[in-house]
């Protein structure tokens, strides 16, 4: 990612939340092309994989707030739920209220964000006025995974805020993470910026 944050100065983050699915080198690739095709940046390289001590500091926060909730479900028990067994591949899976998975042994559960009631309205620069129930559509979301790492909702809410970001362009694959996105965003006080979602580019089958 690279962005204007609020004084005018362009920055980098690289988003390398799951080492597991990460391929060697790629991160360094990925500056390297930036450099390539002229495009500079100022200040260091914000690396997602060494700001563990400013999530758990928000996490604490929202703990603190009560906004917190372990839990034990796996992504099969989640899928098998009504709400969940239409949703389109991909799509953030439903959680309820209890968990489905009931009084697991699971050792390290997830910690999911307590979903507040009612509606989440935005102004999409491409996409237009925008509006999601996350509590009736989602459900409480993840936070931190089971594995210990951290989910991309919390991790580029404190990011955004960091950087003083002010204008967020990103692929329309992620317009339907924007209403979590600002439910953090209050919850933690952390100002919001603008959105833009822009069209991906697909084959004639659509991926």
């Amino acid at each position: 990612l690279e962005a204007r944050s609020r004084d005018g100065a362009w920055l980098v983050r690289i988003e390398d939340l799951d080492p597991p699915r990460e391929r060697p080198g790629a991160a360094d690739d990925i500056l390297r092309t930036l450099e390539r095709l002229g495009l500079h940046w100022d200040g260091p390289v914000l690396r997602q994989s060494e700001r563990g001590a400013a999530y758990s500091q928000a996490l604490e926060r929202l703990r603190a707030m009560g906004r917190l909730r372990e839990c034990r479900c796996t992504r099969a028990q989640l899928a098998a739920l009504p709400e969940n067994r239409e949703r389109p591949s991909g799509e953030e899976l439903f959680h309820p209220n209890e968990c489905a998975a009931g009084e697991s042994a699971e050792v390290n559960p997830a910690l999911r964000f307590r979903a507040g009631p009612g509606v989440v309205d935005f102004l999409d620069r491409v996409q237009g006025p925008q509006s999601q129930d996350v509590l009736r559509s989602v459900g409480d979301f993840v936070v931190r995974r089971r594995d210990g790492l951290w989910a991309y909702q919390l991790a580029v809410v404190v990011d955004d805020a960091a950087q003083e970001i002010t204008d967020v362009v990103r692929g329309a694959d992620l317009l339907g993470s924007t209403a979590r996105q600002i439910q953090l965003q209050s919850a933690l006080e952390l100002p919001r910026p603008t959105y833009m979602h822009l069209p991906l580019a697909v084959d004639a089958s659509g991926v």
